[in-house]
């Protein structure tokens, strides 16, 4: 799905054409040519900047630091999952694995709260405060309305 920077909301379905085969050394991502069609293909003009979400299977993965990704009580891939305050390891099911992120093809949710750093000091049912991606505290009550 391709969603012009100058159209946000608006994602048109597109097909990739060409990736280049190296990041930008200081951006860290790939320059990308997509094919548009239909209405995509009028609303765009040729060189314009865009964002891509790949999709899996109709929908775009859920990607998680590669810092959270630990490995299960049998050797399969899992995340520390918390909930009211309590980390229950979860097996989960990968994509492939990047230099800093890994895509979640099945196992979480886009509302789980994860362990994404310390995860090999937690154990089984052991009691975690959960904190918001500026490190502050997040209670109960606000962690319904704040981002993940």
């Amino acid at each position: 799905m391709v969603e012009l920077w100058n159209a946000p909301g608006q994602q048109w379905p597109g097909t990739i054409r060409e990736i280049a085969p190296a990041a930008d050394p200081q951006a860290r991502t790939y320059a990308a040519r997509i094919a548009l069609s239909g209405a995509g293909a009028e609303a765009v003009e040729l060189g314009q900047s865009a964002r891509v979400y790949v999709l899996h299977d109709g929908h775009a993965p859920l990607a998680i630091p590669l810092s959270a990704l630990q490995r299960g009580t049998h050797g399969e891939m899992a995340v520390w999952v918390v909930d009211k305050g309590i980390a229950h390891l979860k097996p989960v099911r990968t994509g492939a694995i990047g230099s800093d992120s890994v895509p979640i093809i099945a196992g979480l949710t886009a509302t789980d709260w994860i362990v994404a750093a310390g995860g090999h000091l937690l154990h089984e049912g052991e009691r975690v405060s959960p904190v918001d991606r500026d490190n502050r505290p997040v209670t109960a009550a606000s962690s319904a309305t704040v981002a993940n």
